[in-house]
């Protein structure tokens, strides 16, 4: 989707920012994000102490930083979800690792370094006050290479879901700023000129919802003070559809979306995985009553509980074409480090050591109870029939009809210049280029007639009509990768499977 638009990605690396935030002001810091700047020698030779910070979807090109660093002579350290996780294997290859949260020690770390004196490991099991917390320095961000920015107001979840690391790395009781210091942060951004999205990068937004309603309260009051500004967008449980006065608040306060972890349809599943939370209500009543409150909503799936039957796939692809969910992340189970779950694979003897995954789309990196081609064909046809173009188009179109927009929710436009470019790229890659021009051209004339007085749902309609660029094309490789290894775990002789009624591994027909 990036090829459309000016920016170069999405969310900027807001914990590095933090940590910037941290560091002593005599020190003089640079920041290269990654996601789409090249790291050149000249810039680890510049640096006195290289910090990286990732999660383990990223472990690849942080390992590659690490290693060229110490081969360069530089001092490395490093933090972060991944290094809290697994500090041990990060010690390998880095000079110091950083595992936990650091705000209220790193004074003590950095003044390690200055003495010499810096440990190989600080392990921080204390969490930390955020109210201390400084403003991140989004100064140090090359803003215009951004679609969003992204703040936090809280750290942590008060549920207990098995397979989330999230409980064990930032704990369940639920920290948060007062609501005047997130404004201070929205001051930052705004006197540096942003005017566009801003992600609430909560681990769950609603956490405690008292707090939460409080500063939803104090947003829109910011909101109305500087002319509407910023579309805010965060993530949260199932159990804010419970929240009426809270989903009011955060549409008054321009939230456009949220994103809401549904993980499955079935009710074993989730009691087995312990997300009691999603088991209150009817999971589609709740979206529903979401989307009809002034939130359009995004989601996660999740497959290969042990609790999953065959006809999981089916239930999955129904449950996201009811809900009119677009953007629709499903998945494999994983087990964490740190997590219940995984300390319950390795108790069963289920967990698979050697396992390299390192995202959703990766076999489990256990031992599933169905067979793991049944596994990778299924997640394969959930993919292939809810990103076909037609399928894709048309539930982006019913979500939009479900989504209730309210007043005083405000787009935040592109400049004329920028827009007709971005129409020019999407109808020319999009339009005549790519294999679906013709689901394409049909949603574009569909949102036009419809909404064309409606900047606010004509605006989230555009965001769809250019993210099946994304969706479409990434469906497709996925399941093309998933094919792949279905054909590849064909050809393996018989592997060991799990038989949970007998607590052993024996002989199967087929991997698992």
């Amino acid at each position: 989707m990036m090829d459309l638009i000016p920016e170069e990605t999405i969310h900027p690396p807001l914990g590095l920012l933090t940590i910037a935030a941290l560091c002593p002001k005599s020190w003089t810091l640079r920041l290269i994000d990654r996601s789409f700047e090249d790291l050149l020698d000249r810039d680890i030779l510049w640096a006195d102490l290289v910090m990286l910070s990732g999660m383990r979807v990223q472990k690849n090109d942080m390992r590659e930083t690490l290693l060229r660093a110490r081969a360069l002579g530089k001092r490395t350290m490093v933090g972060g979800p991944y290094a809290s996780s697994e500090p041990e294997t990060l010690l390998a290859i880095a000079d110091h690792v950083v595992a936990g949260e650091p705000d209220e020690i790193f004074h003590e770390i950095t003044a390690d370094l200055e003495h010499g004196s810096a440990k190989r490991l600080y392990r921080i099991n204390d969490k930390p006050d955020v109210s201390k917390t400084p403003v991140p320095r989004f100064d140090l961000l090359k803003r215009g290479k951004y679609a969003s920015m992204a703040v936090q107001f809280s750290r942590g979840c008060p549920y207990q879901c098995e397979f989330c690391d999230i409980i064990t790395i930032y704990g369940r009781k639920p920290r948060t700023k007062p609501a005047g210091q997130l404004l201070a942060e929205l001051d930052a951004l705004f006197a540096l000129g942003w005017r566009d999205q801003v992600f609430i990068v909560d681990d769950n937004f609603i956490g405690n919802h008292h707090r939460a309603l409080e500063l939803a309260q104090a947003l829109e009051a910011w909101q109305q003070s500087h002319g509407y500004p910023f579309l805010f967008y965060t993530e949260a449980s199932i159990d804010l559809a419970q929240r009426p006065e809270l989903i009011e608040a955060m549409v008054r306060a321009n939230f456009f979306y949220v994103f809401i972890g549904i993980e499955s349809p079935s009710a074993q599943s989730l009691t087995e995985a312990k997300k009691y939370q999603n088991l209150r209500r009817d999971p589609l009543e709740c979206i529903r009553f979401i989307q009809n409150r002034g939130l359009w909503v995004s989601a996660g799936f999740i497959i290969g509980f042990d609790s999953d039957t065959e006809d999981i796939f089916e239930r999955q692809q129904d449950f996201v074409e009811r809900a009119a969910i677009p953007w629709a992340m499903a998945g494999f189970l994983q087990a964490p480090p740190t997590t219940p779950l995984y300390s319950r694979m390795v108790k069963q003897g289920r967990l698979l050591e050697e396992d390299i995954a390192t995202t959703n789309f990766d076999p489990p990196n256990f031992r599933t109870l169905l067979p793991l081609p049944v596994l990778l064909q299924g997640l394969r046809k959930i993919l292939v029939s809810l990103y076909s173009p037609s399928a894709f188009y048309n539930r982006a179109l019913r979500s939009l009809v479900q989504w209730e927009t309210r007043e005083p929710q405000k787009a935040t436009p592109y400049p004329l210049s920028q827009t007709l470019g971005i129409l020019v790229r999407s109808m020319f890659r999009q339009g005549i280029l790519s294999s679906y021009r013709r689901a394409y051209w049909k949603f574009l004339f569909q949102i036009l007639g419809r909404w064309f007085r409606n900047p606010v749902k004509l605006t989230m309609g555009i965001t769809l009509l250019l993210s099946g660029h994304h969706f479409i094309k990434y469906a497709n490789a996925v399941a093309a990768e998933l094919e792949d290894q279905c054909r590849k775990v064909a050809a393996e002789q018989p592997a060991e499977t799990y038989a949970p009624s007998l607590g052993v591994l024996g002989g199967a027909g087929s991997s698992s």
